[in-house]
């Protein structure tokens, strides 16, 4: 037994988190945690961070770090916007979205590839540029940066059959890139140790380019599915949805330093118990300045259960 939980403790501590997290609001909230309106809601919520985490999870199983995210879908739902606005049909204006976040994630690989820099080094400039463009233009219109007519993604927002197949979808084809394919595979090789990947025959670079590209697919596609729930952005839209995801996918048991042993799993468990915390916490009136306190040191309460191990294993490259 001492053995099993040993070797699965990662594993443990991930599901045990999440259905102590179901149990505790559910108690605390008279059931209300899992109604039907409120499960809604979480849905609605749960699907941005979900299609998020499986894409940014490529990233760091090769140990690389992303903190552009939040600054990202802001751009692209600006750039949603500005294409709906001008008569495009909403198709096009997904298109757009998920060009623009492929084109900042393409930038961002390409920064730290060509220039040697830390991931989160390129990744910073990236959040940078981006949330100045956000800013300078939300700043300096003379009207709210919103859609002019709203109806058709609002109505995307609103059909849950639609959004549980988009979290079916986006979790199948993560799950199967991630752990039955060269892709998946050579990402945590690279995690692992990139020298002896390389050594492998892995093609580092072209490999970590696969993954930013594959993360700005489905951050472009959440930029849209949070745009759904507003239709208007401002200077703090998407702002600290970086800590979000980092804090998902290490609730998840996902390792910061990436390696052999990440899992998609990481992604999907992590996900739903950190909007389940949210929703809980809100609901069992806990002023949302302190939400983050507690989320923050719980979120340093699983790094210490997680990450007991050699210090130059746990940073990110």
């Amino acid at each position: 037994m001492k053995s099993f939980i040993r070797n699965h403790q990662s594993a443990l501590i991930q599901y045990a988190g999440l259905v102590l997290v179901l149990l505790v609001f559910a108690l605390m909230t008279d059931g209300a945690l899992l109604s039907e309106f409120n499960l809604r809601t979480i849905l609605k919520q749960l699907v941005i961070l979900f299609t998020i985490s499986v894409g940014i999870i490529f990233i760091f199983s090769h140990g690389g770090m992303d903190v552009s995210v939040g600054a990202v879908l802001a751009l692209s739902s600006m750039a949603a916007i500005y294409t709906m606005n001008a008569g495009a049909p909403l198709a096009v204006g997904i298109l757009v979205a998920i060009l623009v976040s492929v084109v900042c994630y393409g930038l961002n690989v390409l920064i730290a590839n060509q220039f040697g820099l830390m991931a989160a080094i390129a990744s910073l400039a990236v959040m940078i540029a981006g949330r100045g463009i956000v800013t300078y233009q939300v700043s300096t219109s003379v009207t709210k940066v919103a859609l002019a007519d709203a109806g058709p993604l609002r109505e995307l927002g609103r059909n849950v059959p639609l959004l549980v197949a988009i979290m079916v979808l986006v979790g199948a084809v993560g799950y199967v890139l991630f752990h039955l394919t060269p892709v998946g595979k050579q990402n945590k090789a690279i995690g692992d140790n990139p020298l002896a990947a390389s050594q492998s025959g892995v093609r580092v670079k072209r490999i970590k380019v696969i993954a930013y590209l594959f993360a700005g697919v489905l951050v472009g596609l959440a930029s849209v599915l949070s745009l759904s729930r507003s239709a208007v952005i401002s200077e703090n839209t998407g702002m600290g949805l970086e800590m979000d995801v980092i804090v998902a996918l290490i609730l998840g048991g996902m390792a910061l330093n990436g390696e052999s042993r990440s899992r998609m799993s990481s992604a999907f468990v992590g996900s739903i118990t950190l909007v389940l915390l949210n929703n809980g916490l809100v609901m069992v009136g806990v002023p949302p300045e302190v939400v983050s306190l507690v989320k923050g040191m719980i979120f340093l309460i699983v790094v210490f259960l997680l990450l007991r191990r050699p210090a130059g294993e746990v940073m990110p490259r």
